[in-house]
């Protein structure tokens, strides 16, 4: 049980004793920064709780062998996600090395994303539903037809890219920006119908980004749960989930990994030895070309807003109206990550300052997902002092 879970062992080893004890609280957040494996211990605790045999990771009870093909029944997935990321990254992975882990990393990729379309949350009717049924349809028999410990039959090119396009297309139908109240009201339902023996997990990624009504919805269930289902919450930033919600979760934080674990889950997982990367997010930014030239943005905007000049704020104030699309999100992430990495050993109005673009940045997402804002619009508001005008 959580043998494929490197570092937090703190949280890891709590969980661990109440799942064997059967003490594990009906409902959870787990919350920690990006890349910290918040998705990959829900998914971990998800197998443990349906599992019908020894809970170990190569169980063979149809529970276990469903959960890691990600197609259990009684374990729902929803909540926004950069899928493409790392369906991109586990697609390289297996076009360069063929191997029964390459294939499952893809596997579960795709189905990560596959499974915001699960039946449960849309009703056949719908248009939305009838818009995408092809897509899924294709996905899921190109998916079935690769058997990850069969390495007998060499996989095409060609089935894979396919794969990844469809991908690519279907993850532009999700909506990224809440999780809609008409998702937690169906989730209820399910939770609530007895339909198998098995324990029933629903996990929701970025759980913050329910909307009031969503809210609403989930502080029902919550306050009311069913027998035998699990609600696992996972979140980024916390600070976000209503007091009347975070109250009726019990906390599991994960710290970001340390230098060394970053290194064993870039080695033990990715097969990445090189050296050439001193974190897993460094590793996931190598497959984005546009990247680096945001986090150098990022770095050349925290220089300016620590210290900057006019002609310095004229200048950012152009190359913010290149920022489009994936890039907002991928520019606001590497910020607040160098916002965090500059708080250590920095003086007292350093740290005043840091927090308020950390807290701008916080307004920022939240207005450009929630309330569909022009980004350009939003990031020139980073360039000014709470005093100053527009």
């Amino acid at each position: 049980m959580f043998e494929n879970i490197i570092g937090h062992k703190q949280t890891v080893e709590l969980l661990k004793e109440q799942v064997a004890r059967n003490r594990l609280p009906g409902s959870i957040l787990i919350e920690g920064p990006r890349y910290a494996g918040k998705l990959t211990l829900a998914l971990e605790l998800a197998r443990s709780l349906t599992c019908t045999g020894d809970r170990s990771w190569n169980c063979q009870c149809p529970s276990c062998r469903s959960q890691k093909l990600l197609v259990h029944p009684d374990t729902l997935l929803l909540g926004s996600d950069n899928f493409m990321e790392e369906i991109s990254v586990a697609y390289q992975l297996l076009a360069d090395n063929d191997q029964i882990y390459t294939r499952y990393l893809f596997i579960r990729s795709v189905r990560k994303l596959l499974r915001r379309f699960d039946p449960v949350f849309y009703d056949e009717k719908e248009t939305k539903f009838k818009k995408v049924q092809p897509l899924l349809a294709y996905l899921e028999e190109a998916l079935s037809s690769i058997n990850p410990e069969d390495l007998s039959t060499p996989l095409k090119d060609k089935l894979l890219s396919g794969i990844v396009e469809s991908a690519g297309d279907l993850s532009k139908e999700l909506n990224q920006s809440t999780i809609p109240v008409n998702q937690i009201r169906k989730v209820t339902f399910w939770a609530h119908t007895s339909t198998t023996e098995s324990r029933k997990v629903v996990i929701m990624e970025n759980a913050e980004k329910m909307n009031d009504s969503a809210r609403n919805s989930m502080l029902k269930i919550l306050e009311e749960p069913p027998a035998d289902c699990f609600f696992i919450f996972l979140s980024s930033r916390t600070g976000e989930i209503i007091p009347t919600i975070r109250s009726r979760l019990r906390s599991y934080p994960l710290k970001e990994r340390t230098a060394e674990d970053d290194s064993k889950v870039l080695s033990l997982i990715f097969r990445e030895n090189s050296g050439s990367f001193s974190s897993i997010s460094d590793y996931f930014d190598s497959f984005d070309p546009d990247v680096e030239s945001l986090s150098d943005l990022s770095s050349q905007f925290l220089s300016f807003y620590m210290s900057g000049t006019a002609e310095a704020k004229d200048q950012l104030k152009e190359q913010f109206r290149d920022i489009k699309g994936d890039s907002v999100k991928v520019f606001m992430e590497k910020l607040l990550e160098q916002a965090g990495k500059a708080l250590p050993g920095a003086s007292s109005e350093s740290v005043r300052k840091l927090d308020s673009l950390c807290r701008k940045l916080n307004r920022i997402w939240f207005d450009f997902e929630s309330l569909n804002m022009n980004p350009q619009l939003l990031f020139e508001y980073l360039l000014y002092d709470e005093g100053d005008r527009i």
